[in-house]
């Protein structure tokens, strides 16, 4: 599957595989391995807590949920985890915005865009309730560069709205508190 593919996929899913708003620590460890740990969000509070499976960053919340993941396409190329603990994917990260919307429309994707007056233009969608995808596309591919043909995708990502107050997490149900 080709990495626009991917991105449709979870843009009509809301899923990524097992990476999913509200999937546990201990099953996407189960099927990727686990994440690779990049530290808290805050100096102040241990949790949130950033973790990375191949490029796909992850925000788990301190009852071990994931609450949002965020795929930046800024390098040459990305990884993606593949399922059983595989070997992650490689793909090169240039997806342009009218190949994305051609595999979004094929997909009977529906979604809004928001456009910003810094050369940035965003798609937004909404999967499933309470879940919002958004694919962040640029005009240019560095800051002082000349404008691009074409709007090429600089991040993806993916949250959850319907996230409550975390009960105190299980210490033998996951990834130890730290």
């Amino acid at each position: 599957m080709a990495l626009v593919e991917e991105l449709a996929q979870l843009a009509a899913t809301g899923t990524m595989g097992a990476l999913r708003p509200d999937a546990c620590w201990a099953d996407i460890a189960a099927e990727y391995g686990e994440p690779e740990d990049l530290g808290r969000v805050s100096r102040k509070h241990r949790w949130p807590r950033r973790f990375a499976v191949g490029s796909v960053e992850l925000l788990f919340c301190q009852c071990r949920t994931l609450r949002s993941l965020t795929l930046s396409l800024v390098l040459d190329s990305v990884t993606l985890p593949s399922s059983n603990r595989g070997p992650v994917r490689s793909f090169d990260s240039h997806v342009t915005e009218s190949a994305l919307a051609s595999a979004l429309q094929d997909r009977g994707c529906h979604w809004e865009v928001e456009e910003f007056d810094f050369g940035q233009r965003n798609l937004e969608l909404e999967p499933v309730e309470d879940v919002r995808v958004s694919f962040a596309f640029v005009d240019r591919e560095t800051y002082d560069g000349p404008r691009l043909e074409e709007w090429i995708l600089a991040k993806a990502g993916l949250w959850t709205m319907s996230h409550g107050v975390c009960p105190e997490p299980e210490v033998s149900g996951g990834h130890s508190r730290r």
